[in-house]
Formats: structure tokens, sequence, C-alpha cells
């Protein structure tokens, strides 16, 4: 009888251990997904941070510097076009091909949006003009949420 109450002692054991090991791992499992979904959105946030940052720096040197910034439509995409101090040269911002991109070229060229060097990838980035003349840049992350910067832009109006 001694031994039987030993085998049931030593399979009870073994049970709780084993149900110990299942929740550990599932416990791993849980943490991981978890861990990969808020590296994940902390990449998606700088990306637009950065694409932000990058065209508002851009406009607010060009403007600066007495350059003159337009938005135009080129091949169906939206172009912030900012016109240097070297005369006849300009920069091109624009988002192509899941990447915001930027193409600095002679004013006279055409757009080969493949041509532009990829600043950051984003899902979608737009332009968008107020009836002030201001800019408001868009950018749509993966989840579907719409992020926006507005840029008053002094004494200027597109």
């Amino acid at each position: 009888m001694k031994e039987r109450t030993n085998r049931v002692n030593g399979l009870l054991m073994l049970i709780v251990y084993g149900i110990f090991a299942l929740f550990s791992l599932l416990l791993v499992v849980v943490g991981a997904r978890v861990y990969r979904n808020v590296v994940s959105t902390g990449r998606e946030n700088t990306q637009t941070r950065a694409a932000f940052s990058y065209v508002a720096n851009k406009i607010r040197m060009s403007t600066r510097f007495s350059g003159t910034l337009r938005l135009e439509e080129e091949d169906g995409m939206e172009v912030l076009v900012l016109e240097t101090l070297t005369e006849g040269y300009e920069t091109r911002i624009f988002y192509h091909d899941g990447a915001l991109r930027e193409l600095y070229q002679s004013a006279d060229m055409e757009l080969i949006p493949e041509m532009g060097e990829k600043i950051v990838e984003v899902r979608d980035f737009r332009i968008e003009v107020t009836r002030e003349g201001n800019l408001i840049l868009h950018s749509v992350d993966s989840e579907g949420k719409e992020r926006s910067l507005h840029l008053y832009i002094e004494g200027k109006t597109l």
C-alpha cells in the first residue's frame, strides 16, 4: 500500500511540474508576442516622426533663406517643390513606392520617382494646403491610424 501511495505522489508531483512548465512556456510565448507588437509600434512611430521632422525642417530651411515652395501634382503624385537659392535647381519631396523620397535636380527636368532618394519608409504620406496657405502633413500607420502635423509658414502662402 505504501508503494502505491509513493507512485501516486510521484505521479501527482510530475503533473504539477508539467503544468508549471506548460504555463511557463505559455507566458514566454505571450510575452514575446507583446514585445514584438511594442517594437513594431515604436518603429512606426519613429518612422512617422522622422518623416514629419524631415519635411518640416526642409520647409523651414527653404522659407528661412528666401526660397519658395509650392505643391504640384506630377504623374498623379503630390510633390512638394522647394526652390533653392541655386538658380535653376529645386528639391522635390514626394511619396512613392512605400517611402518618402527626395530628389534634387534641375528645375526643367522631368520627375523620375525611382531616382528619388529614399528618406524613410511609411505606409502613406500626403500633404494638404489649408485655405490660409499653410501645410498639413498626413501619415497613416499600418493599423490605419492617421497622424498629422500642422505647419504654419509665416508670410508664405502656397
